[in-house]
């Protein structure tokens, strides 16, 4: 479309746009969840939900994972009795409360709430809440941070692995046992040392 054919959007288009994004939003990661929990992989003749989420869907894996991820914590930490909202919070705030058990993500989500600054929740406050009030807070790294030679990906990939890890465990490595856990770990040291 050439620029004189554009017409700018009015800002009662523009919030409508918004408001259709974030319903898309917050539908695509109930919509997963329902996936996920009910097991249409395997109505699809998938052995299981990652060759699922890597056959059918367009966009990373990783992100697909911590949609699913936020799905679950979010409808672990809506009060007990009601039916979740799931999609309203932000996957970042939801992220750092992926290692805990239920009842902690309750605790700690509704501190984070209780006592943001200026009543604004951030994926910042949850994440120093969670620190403040978790016993499970991250190892100390191998190596000063001056000599790491990590890059931002691989950072990436380990902190989405550490709270895959965390989330298994939380639920009693429902999903993944824990022993195929291990020997993927092994893989991956196996790789690092050929």
């Amino acid at each position: 479309m050439s620029d004189l054919a554009k017409v700018m959007m009015t800002a009662e288009e523009a919030r409508t746009c918004i408001d259709s994004i974030n319903n898309n939003l917050r539908n695509t990661r109930e919509l997963l969840l329902d996936l996920y929990e009910r097991e249409g992989w395997r109505a699809l003749g998938y052995n299981n939900w990652r060759d699922c989420a890597t056959g059918e869907f367009t966009v990373k894996q990783a992100h697909l994972y911590r949609e699913l991820m936020a799905a679950r914590v979010e409808q672990n930490i809506s009060p007990i009795g009601e039916k979740p909202e799931v999609g309203k919070i932000p996957e970042s705030h939801l992220r750092p409360l992926s290692g805990m058990n239920p009842d902690q993500q309750r605790e700690v989500y509704q501190e984070a709430v209780n006592t943001a600054p200026d009543g604004k929740v951030t994926a910042r406050h949850v994440q120093e809440t969670v620190e403040r009030m978790s016993d499970h807070k991250r190892p100390a790294r191998l190596m000063p941070k001056e000599t790491e030679k990590v890059s931002v990906m691989f950072k990436v990939a380990f902190d989405n692995m550490v709270s895959v890890i965390k989330n298994e465990k939380a639920l009693k490595w429902k999903d993944t046992s824990k022993a195929d856990a291990l020997k993927y770990v092994q893989i991956l040291a196996d790789i690092i040392n050929v």
